[in-house]
């Protein structure tokens, strides 16, 4: 081959390879008057607007950064692909609804070429959920979160088996008369757990000093987050403790009780829910090291796994030589016919009700200083050296008795000194 051919072939490959007017990557493109590559024109042929640029631009990103895999890509389906919508359930944010998809999803977008796509799709008349987010006619890129972080995780790498109790998501519809935003999940009805809901997910390093709002269920949350601290692992580690005792019981943590300013205070000075049953050989006492009001000493997500993975199969071997765990009958565990109805279990914002709780703990604890210091001033006791558990009140009553019945002062003072003998042994 002649040097002129060799310059001619090179010149020919380097156009072939140029940068995308569409994703900015270098790809092989369509041919020198297009500068747009192969995966990119397949997706604007494949690809249908719901008419919210937010929306589209997201889904045109999926399918164009994570063209080689077969998932981490979502969809728009029209609203009519959808019947026998039935209501499921409510939550802080959302509607969830259960529905038949007449077409079905996309189960696996294999790249068979470098410029080809086959779509294999699952049955028709697919069971699917559909969550209606609340008004979300108007939804911004930063609301989308719950789609990022399942799209991140099904891209990245390292974390491909978390995938596997990962709830998928199918893709988006937009409900015709609303507007309202919905996302199309599965519906698991077997055997198995999923994280069903990556709503306020986020990363460990990602920043939110943008938004001061605290949304949240009280029950769940670390006592560390109502005193103005940040969501952290530790945290999270917390709030898996408190699914531990949900688990353990078949009830809602303080579903007996009204979530509001009290219960906040209650839970910063350490309340828990009571052990009310027994469980496997170290589940009490791993909800406990979760539950921990330092959070310094709840066990890391690492460790949480290995200690289930241990108690889980300790029981199996107890299973399997007929001598499982038998959990202790209590009128206190099981589902409840009716929650109180101040048991709120929908997140909501939370800012204000957790000012009020701090402000009003602050206020009685400098209020029961303030009646320390009074009583261990009295006739001149070192604070620092002693500290008498009977009340000033009590004290007085017992020098006006002393002097008010001096006729009786042998009886009296035998009297007298054993009250002060048994407060001065009690000092701490």
């Amino acid at each position: 081959m002649s040097l002129i051919q060799l310059e001619q072939t090179s010149k020919r490959k380097s156009n072939i390879f140029r940068k995308c007017n569409e994703c900015n990557r270098k790809r092989k493109t369509l041919d020198e008057n297009h500068q747009i590559c192969h995966v990119c024109y397949k997706i604007k042929k494949f690809f249908k607007s719901s008419g919210n640029k937010v929306i589209d631009d997201f889904i045109r990103h999926t399918q164009v950064n994570y063209a080689l895999r077969k998932s981490g890509k979502i969809e728009i389906v029209p609203y009519n692909q959808f019947k026998n919508i039935e209501f499921i359930a409510e939550g802080g944010f959302s509607k969830i609804y259960k529905a038949t998809w007449v077409d079905g999803p996309i189960g696996n977008w294999d790249m068979i070429k470098s410029d080809d796509w086959k779509i294999t799709r699952y049955n028709n008349n697919y069971t699917v959920v559909l969550k209606r987010l609340s008004d979300s006619k108007n939804i911004t890129s930063k609301e989308l979160n719950e789609l990022k972080v399942f799209c991140q995780i099904y891209s990245n790498i390292k974390y491909r088996y978390a995938g596997d109790n990962i709830s998928n998501y199918f893709g988006i519809t937009q409900d015709p008369i609303t507007n309202d935003i919905i996302i199309i999940m599965p519906y698991y009805n077997s055997d198995g757990s999923y994280i069903g809901d990556l709503g306020i997910s986020k990363s460990a390093t990602e920043c939110t000093d943008n938004n001061n709002e605290n949304y949240g269920i009280i029950p769940y949350m670390a006592p560390e987050i109502f005193q103005g601290q940040k969501y952290t692992k530790a945290s999270d580690i917390y709030s898996f403790g408190m699914i531990m005792w949900e688990f353990m019981t078949g009830r809602r943590p303080f579903w007996d009780r009204n979530h509001d300013i009290e219960l906040i205070i209650k839970i910063c000075d350490g309340l828990r829910p009571q052990i009310v049953t027994n469980a496997p050989e170290g589940y009490v006492e791993l909800m406990k090291e979760c539950w921990h009001s330092d959070p310094e000493k709840r066990p890391t997500a690492p460790d949480l796994r290995s200690k289930v993975r241990g108690i889980w199969n300790n029981e199996e071997k107890n299973f399997e030589n007929n001598n499982p765990t038998k959990i202790i009958k209590s009128l206190d565990i099981g589902p409840v016919s009716k929650n109180n109805p101040g048991a709120i279990y929908k997140s909501r914002p939370l800012s204000h009700m957790i000012q009020s709780a701090i402000s009003l703990r602050n206020s009685r604890s400098l209020s029961i200083d303030k009646r320390k210091f009074d009583d261990n001033s009295v006739d001149g006791i070192d604070d620092n050296d002693q500290k008498l558990n009977a009340s000033l009140d009590y004290f007085t009553k017992e020098i006006e008795l002393y002097i008010n019945k001096s006729s009786k002062q042998s009886q009296n003072n035998e009297y007298i000194t054993k009250e002060f003998d048994i407060d001065i042994n009690n000092l701490v």
